[in-house]
């Protein structure tokens, strides 16, 4: 097959991801604002609920990414979609505060066992397509989340149990996609081709380097979260209507789509290796939470948006690339598992401080935080920059 060409199993996984996280997109903006709005609890409260979601979707992480190895992916995703199906869908049926803590907590684990099979199971179908992959898989499925945003605020504006149970629907068709359009996923002669001779280098600086990309990626998400909890509340306060926050997440799944030209071109001309789009991924994201200190009109929230996407579209699908690269033969869903189990930490992390320093602070205080951690990422890159030049690994 040819390198440039897409297989359609491929296709098929971009189609049920940009279904599921249209499904996804419908809830996940609106959770803060469900729990401190609907349910009366306060923010602390609603970011411990988000941060033992996380906590328990790093377990599950580290859990999915082992058994996608011992028992192959598309069996974990199949299990994870149908367990995340009945906890949202019991939400949608009891929307009160004891069955949706533990329902949206538990999906953590569920989720875990969706996203981070995907990643080894891209490098199994296609393991030429290198950063390629798992870049249209990041593309097809913030589509979703540009749909999904758009109409989420709309949605829950009518009934929020409306947007429970169409996540329900949306993750049984992503697994009737995989079940009827998959068929059997056999790994390719050519799976090592992925590898860049690393196990030269001995396995303990593979290992090095795998967790001090997942402790960059922790404090980059630790940051990142605040936009889907702490900013909601904010402009609430500041009286912007839900659909206005909602449509910032819209502007967020188009702009990955219709700038991957622009990020291509960055890439290839500013920042070919993969250090080099981590250190301005961490600039462009500091940069969103500055302008956040302005307290200027709503423009200026989408000017920050645009600014942190970009910085998005250059981190987020590079750190699975570089893990990919990493990784041992068969143990892709391993690593994928371990640096997907650090950015759930970071999701654990962020709310909670964040709720917390809200609480006690304001907003002004929790971007004074976000600053903290993406200088701290940075520094953190810096010590994979050393390890890269090492390996001699590149970003494409």
């Amino acid at each position: 097959m040819a390198a440039n060409k897409i297989p359609n199993t491929v296709k098929i996984l971009i189609i049920g991801a940009f279904i599921n996280s249209f499904g996804n997109s419908l809830l996940w903006p609106l959770n803060s604002i469900f729990m401190h709005e609907v349910l009366g609890r306060p923010l602390t409260q609603a970011g411990i609920v988000m941060a033992l979601q996380s906590g328990l979707s790093l377990l599950g992480q580290f859990i999915g990414g082992w058994l996608a190895d011992k028992v192959g992916p598309k069996k974990v995703m199949v299990v994870g979609l149908l367990a995340a199906s009945c906890c949202v869908g019991l939400i949608g049926m009891f929307p009160v505060w004891k069955v949706y803590a533990p329902g949206i907590v538990f999906m953590g684990l569920t989720y875990s066992l969706i996203f981070v099979p995907i990643n080894a199971l891209i490098v199994i179908i296609w393991p030429e397509g290198g950063r390629r992959g798992f870049n249209y898989l990041y593309v097809g499925s913030n589509a979703g989340v540009a749909v999904g945003t758009a109409l989420g605020g709309l949605v829950a504006q009518i009934s929020f149990r409306l947007v429970f149970f169409s996540n329900a629907v949306t993750f049984l068709i992503y697994f009737l996609i995989l079940i009827f359009g998959l068929g059997q996923v056999q790994k390719r002669p050519n799976q090592g081709s992925i590898q860049t001779g690393l196990a030269n280098n001995g396995f303990s600086l593979e290992i090095k380097t795998l967790l001090t990309v997942s402790a960059g990626i922790l404090l980059v998400w630790s940051a990142y979260s605040q936009w889907g909890t702490v900013l909601p509340i904010v402009m609430t306060q500041k009286g912007f209507a839900l659909p206005q926050y909602s449509f910032l997440w819209t502007l967020n799944g188009v702009f990955i789509v219709t700038l991957q030209p622009i990020t291509n071109w960055v890439i290839r001309n500013w920042a070919s290796s993969f250090q080099g789009q981590f250190y301005l991924a961490c600039l462009l994201i500091a940069i969103a939470f500055v302008i956040l200190f302005g307290q200027l009109p709503y423009w200026s929230y989408i000017v920050a948006m645009l600014i942190l996407t970009l910085g998005e579209m250059l981190i987020l699908p590079a750190v699975p690339a570089v893990v990919a690269h990493l990784a041992p033969e068969g143990r892709q869903g391993t690593f994928q598992g371990i640096v997907g189990g650090f950015g759930s930490g970071g999701r654990a992390v962020g709310p909670l401080m964040g709720g917390m320093i809200f609480d006690h602070w304001g907003g002004q205080g929790v971007w004074v935080m976000a600053l903290g951690f993406m200088t701290a990422a940075i520094v953190v890159f810096m010590i994979y920059g050393m390890m890269e030049k090492q390996m001699g690994v590149i970003g494409e």
